[in-house]
């Protein structure tokens, strides 16, 4: 399960989150949507300290984390319990979306490759991307 309560985050005197909250169970798929400049992409970069929240909680496999606080310890433990794919953010443009799935689970989380082709092919499968494994993102949609 994952639990947010009370994010916010400004830039400068722009408030561009207040008082975010979500709860996603187990199973959930979740779509967050919203215009251009709402803040979606920058709540998401808040949950895995991708972009620092000024303040919130998140809980995340029964442990409770101080966004605004967060220790190279806490956001290490986030990173390897979630992930995150943007459109144009942090895709390898020479590595195919296999490969990029990968990056993560090898280099990261330490997995042989054997297994980790099995999982990141699983992923693929569970969104209906299985066909797309060999594609590079220039041959992706963005969305």
């Amino acid at each position: 399960m994952l639990q947010v309560e009370h994010v916010a985050k400004k830039f400068g005197d722009r408030q561009v989150l207040e008082d975010v909250n979500l709860k996603v169970n187990q199973g959930d798929v979740v779509v967050i949507l919203g215009p251009s400049g709402s803040g979606k992409t920058t709540f998401l970069r808040c949950l895995n300290h991708l972009e620092k929240a000024d303040s919130g909680s998140l809980k995340l496999a029964d442990k409770d984390y101080d966004l605004g606080k967060l220790t190279k310890k806490d956001i290490l433990e986030i990173r390897q319990k979630t992930a995150f794919v943007f459109q144009h953010y942090n895709l390898f443009a020479n590595k195919t979306a296999l490969e990029n799935i990968l990056e993560g689970l090898v280099i990261a989380r330490k997995i042989p490759k054997e297994e980790a082709t099995k999982r990141a092919e699983a992923a693929l499968e569970k969104v209906g991307l299985l066909a797309y494994k060999d594609y590079y993102p220039s041959q992706l949609s963005g969305g």
